[in-house]
């Protein structure tokens, strides 16, 4: 039996002065319906006031949906990149009633049937690629089947997939310049190696530096793996003519940077000038603090659930949507 003091969306409509069918048409962000914003913003208001949920099942049975979407990444739990995202993800996908599944690749041959077979059951209805590389055989068989399916990454890929994506790689030729203007002549990029997609990132750093006329000390790519990372940088500065200036692909590999520059005994930035890409937490924890681009993790989360309830909803969406990136000056440069 219903409880009386369940909150209905008739409820949600009398407070918002609106019909229950635009209700309706706001909660399932219905595109071919005009409603302006301030009616839009009227219903949200009032589910929050009246602190209204939908009822899942009930919706999910009536669009035929299980109402869940698979989240899948290669990253960790810890990773700070990762959690963020995924806290928008979370949020967006709520907004439209839908629930998260998380899957992690383990990049092994059954994980591509085991993603399948999750849609093709209707266990979900949709799938998120947070910083997971997405090779072509799956991208063919997810087309094929018309799945829905977004990637949220740190660049836009040409795939045709939709993408959210940041516009971090125009900070390159600043960041570049800025290293030039005090004193780094020699440059060098420390970053991951992927193994199924190539970085733009060097490219847009191969680019940058030659056109400041800085030498180019090379890509030292190598794998997450802490003690790796540190041997690899570490390896960088014994070189004949080593680096004043490292741009680090990711917050792991700039902390490295910062960590073996002061195990040899330079200075930063007196002996060495340190950037990164990307965000993390300790940026200001470190000695001294990380200068870097940083992504817009949660929007660009929150952003990629509401493009993947667009794609679901057969609304009209662009393929690609870029969001804007920032520079943060610290210490280190």
């Amino acid at each position: 039996m219903q409880s009386k003091n369940r909150v209905s969306s008739k409820d949600v409509a009398k407070e918002a002065g609106v019909s229950q069918a635009t209700v309706s048409y706001v909660l399932n962000n219905v595109e071919h319906i005009k409603i302006r914003p301030e009616t839009r913003q009227a219903v949200w208001d009032a589910v929050k006031k009246l602190n209204y949920y939908p009822n899942h099942i009930a919706r999910g049975m009536k669009l035929k949906r299980s109402m869940s979407v698979g989240v899948i990444t290669d990253r960790s739990v810890t990773n700070y990149n990762f959690m963020k995202t995924l806290e928008g993800i979370k949020n967006g996908l709520s907004k439209f009633n839908y629930s998260i599944t998380l899957l992690f690749d383990t990049q092994e041959e059954h994980f591509q049937t085991e993603l399948m077979s999750y849609y093709n059951t209707s266990r979900l209805d949709g799938f998120i690629f947070a910083f997971a590389d997405l090779d072509d055989s799956i991208r063919e068989k997810l087309d094929a089947k018309e799945v829905p399916y977004v990637l949220i990454d740190s660049h836009a890929s040409n795939n045709g997939a939709h993408v959210v994506a940041t516009d971090h790689l125009a900070y390159i030729p600043e960041l570049t310049a800025l290293f030039k203007e005090k004193g780094a002549d020699r440059m060098a990029y420390v970053g991951p190696h992927w193994k199924q997609r190539t970085d733009p990132r060097l490219q847009a750093f191969q680019e940058a530096v030659e056109n400041n006329q800085q030498q180019n000390c090379g890509l030292w790519l190598g794998p997450f793996r802490d003690e790796e990372i540190h041997e690899m940088v570490r390896n960088l500065f014994k070189q004949p003519n080593p680096p004043q200036g490292i741009l680090a692909g990711s917050p792991r590999f700039g902390y490295h940077a910062l960590k073996a520059a002061a195990e040899l005994g330079l200075a930063v930035p007196e002996d060495l000038l340190v950037a990164s890409l990307g965000t993390s937490a300790f940026y200001d924890l470190c000695q001294p603090s990380m200068t870097a681009v940083e992504l817009p993790l949660y929007d660009m989360g929150f952003a990629g659930a509401e493009v993947l309830v667009d794609i679901m909803n057969n609304n009209t969406v662009d393929r690609v949507r870029i969001l804007p990136s920032e520079i943060f000056l610290r210490g280190s440069l």
